[in-house]
């Protein structure tokens, strides 16, 4: 099952553009305001060694990036402070004692529970995000949220901060770490990021800077009799790595077994030969990782050209062969659902050993982690084995769905096309390949391309439950065709999960041929909450769709109104630097707390330099706005207009009218005798919501009324 790669040089293959690495225009979340833009890169890793720490690995690699406009001076201090404020999923925890040092950064990532640290002995919680001089020990802290990003560290691994090679400023996109796995200690740089030996305060911005976190290879060793004392400190020395170039999405994948197989209920016609003879090896999540004897004894990930096979670094099992007539029945940890929110109209996902034949990969025809996927190319299709599915709601009744022929590879974790790198970073194994992944002809892309195009997506072949008529399943058995040789190879099985705001899906004319139209991105704290749904009539090419949830709006121009919800949307190809012609329809997310039947609702839209209106419907089953007929998708505001209430009082020098005003929105206080003509008393524009009193100081001597009207 061990694939050999075809080292060929074939004249006229069509190589597709890589992604190139992020640029300023690419970042979403922004704050601050100014000419100048400088940007932060964050990476939450797993150090090396855990040196003087007991704080536990972070739950998922993920590299994320802000955006901080300024005029003027400006520090690190400053950016991160400001983004931390305006940023309500992050947190960081800051020793001023000799200048400002990082002890601790975090990242909720599903924007529930309460920002905080502990030690197990004293917490800290944060304000605007920041927590000065913490009390928590560094060294022994966890986040209160267990499945936020997080690390912390102060004589074990630490946070190192990165800048842009000669703190020179001027770049456009962000540092290259280039493909060496390490710094060079001699330099103390790696590619185009410097090591940063000064604090945060010490760090000053001019346009182009980007400022980078990364954790700390290993804690300094202090134990000079500990037998490993060199060794750690060798890690320590050499091994210290910048952040990767960030892929502009802000979700992270962390693993549920209950999204997996738990259970095999029965087997038969098994393989017999170890390792691919034990059922078990289907249950839990697909295989990252896997020992490969016949590239010299090293591990590999597991990628669309070098598949699971063998075992894993720990010695488990990593597939399963069925033979001819043979099946395995297993049962999902959770019940997976039909569910029209679910990317592409899919539910569950099955995972095997198939692979693409690869060109161009040096090291001899093999392939391996060493092997280039910015060079490297692809066959036309993926080679499998033919496999037949079939779902059951209680493992007695049960759907069987026509044979597929080869099951789409697996990828488990992202490449780096700017560093031409691998990154710890997992792919999502609940989340679906673009169903035209399945019928694309591949000859002569390069690996890193088609890794593109998944989005995070891990591979495998997804399944729509709506064609068994079952409204929800639990059991899934995979068979081998009774009279097809050779047999089926079985890795795992997935149950498909919801697309967040905040993460990105593909859309292509294929899709819009075979009827998927929509994609919708849910509320991570609550899937049943549709923040954002597109419905797409036209699309010229394969295009990215990233979303993002704004929570400051300092870098736009005020809009007038309550904000109820606000995100950012933009499309762009999957590969190269052309455009996509579209036109789609918008639903977005009126916010949760709103009960009205949208006549106090606005949109707005951003054009570059100011909001403009746009006409919408309200759909109030979804909690929604409808807006048709978008072109050019952008930033996307819902405010609420709520019509100020007077309090009035008499007061010494005349009449005082106490009121909330709608923010951003011209107001005028007008007074009349009669209620057929009206005078203006004061007119205002008020940039939030907080109470306003203002004061009539000649009112008439008899009788008065009194009332505000609104000039958007």
């Amino acid at each position: 099952m061990k694939k050999f790669s075809l080292l060929l040089a074939l004249a006229g293959l069509l190589f597709v553009l890589k992604s190139s690495a992020i640029s300023l225009d690419d970042i979403q979340l922004w704050t601050g305001s100014g000419t100048n833009r400088a940007a932060m890169v964050v990476e939450w890793n797993s150090p090396i060694l855990f040196n003087s720490s007991t704080v536990t690995a972070p739950v998922a690699t993920k590299t994320l990036v802000w955006g901080y406009r300024f005029n003027g001076p400006a520090t690190g201090t400053q950016m991160l402070n400001a983004i931390a404020a305006a940023d309500p999923k992050l947190y960081v925890a800051e020793d001023e004692t000799f200048g400002t040092f990082v002890v601790a950064m975090g990242y909720n990532l599903k924007g529930d529970g309460v920002l905080g640290i502990t030690d197990g002995t004293t917490t800290n919680t944060f304000t605007n995000g920041v927590a000065i001089n913490p009390t928590v020990d560094p060294d022994a802290a966890s986040s209160l949220n267990p499945r936020d990003l997080f690390w912390s560290g102060y004589f074990g691994p630490n946070w190192n901060v990165w800048t842009e090679q000669g703190d020179s400023a001027g770049f456009t996109n962000s540092p290259n770490r280039g493909s060496s796995p390490y710094w060079d200690p001699n330099a103390f740089e790696q590619g185009q990021w410097d090591f940063a030996f000064n604090g945060l305060d010490d760090l000053p911005l001019a346009d182009g800077s980007w400022i980078g976190f990364s954790v700390a290879a290993a804690g300094y060793p202090d134990d000079t009799n500990d037998p490993n004392y060199y060794v750690d400190l060798n890690v320590v020395t050499n091994d210290e790595q910048a952040p990767p170039t960030p892929d502009g999405t802000y979700t992270a994948y962390v693993c549920n077994t209950n999204d997996f197989g738990v259970q095999v209920i029965s087997s038969s016609n098994i393989d017999t030969a170890s390792p691919y003879n034990d059922p078990t090896a289907i249950l839990d999540r697909p295989t990252l990782n896997f020992f490969d004897p016949f590239d010299g004894d090293v591990t590999d990930r597991v990628s669309v050209i070098d598949p699971p096979f063998n075992v894993t670094p720990n010695g488990a099992n990593t597939t399963v062969v069925i033979e001819p007539g043979g099946q395995i029945t297993v049962k999902l940890g959770r019940k997976i659902y039909t569910d029209p929110n679910h990317p592409y109209g899919v539910d569950f996902i099955v995972y095997g050993n198939a692979l693409f034949t690869a060109h161009n990969t040096g090291g001899g025809g093999f392939v391996s982690d060493a092997t280039d996927l910015n060079t490297a190319t692809l066959g036309s299709k993926p080679g499998g084995h033919p496999t037949i599915v079939s779902v059951s709601q209680d493992g007695t009744n049960w759907y069987t769905y026509n044979t597929t022929q080869t099951l789409f590879p697996e990828n488990a974790y992202r490449w780096d096309d700017t560093n031409a790198s691998w990154t710890d970073e997992q792919m999502n194994p609940t989340k679906p390949l673009n169903p035209y992944f399945y019928t694309n002809n591949f000859s002569g892309q390069t690996v890193a391309s088609e890794l593109d195009g998944a989005i995070g997506a891990a591979g495998g072949t997804a399944y729509d439950l709506k064609e068994s008529g079952f409204p929800w399943i639990q059991y899934v058995r995979v068979a081998a065709p009774p009279d097809v040789m050779p047999h089926t190879v079985l890795d795992s099985i997935a149950a498909v999960d919801s697309v967040v705001m905040g993460d990105a899906l593909s859309i292509s004319p294929d899709n819009l041929a075979a009827g998927i139209t929509n994609l919708d991105f849910q509320s991570a704290a609550d899937w049943s909450q549709s923040l954002i749904s597109l419905g797409f009539s036209a699309i010229s090419g394969v295009g990215k769709v990233n979303t993002v949830g704004l929570n400051d709006l300092s870098s736009y121009a005020p809009v007038e109104g309550n904000v109820s919800s606000a995100c950012s949307i933009k499309l762009k190809p999957v590969s190269g630097t052309g455009t996509v012609a579209y036109m789609t329809q918008i639903g977005l997310g009126a916010g949760a707390g709103y009960a009205g039947n949208g006549g106090d609702l606005k949109v707005f839209q951003w054009n570059c330099t100011n909001w403009i209106a746009q006409p919408f419907t309200y759909n109030p089953a979804a909690n929604q706005v409808i807006v048709a007929g978008v072109t050019n998708l952008s930033a996307f505001v819902v405010t609420q207009i709520i019509p100020p209430q007077l309090a009035i009082q008499t007061a010494t020098n005349g009449i005082t009218f106490s009121f909330k005003p709608v923010p951003n929105c011209p107001e005028t206080l007008l007074r009349s005798t009669d209620l057929l003509s009206w005078q203006a008393v004061r007119t205002f524009t008020a940039t939030n919501n907080q109470v306003m009193t203002l004061t009539d100081t000649n009112p008439p001597a008899n009788r008065a009324f009194y009332r505000v009207s609104l000039n958007p």
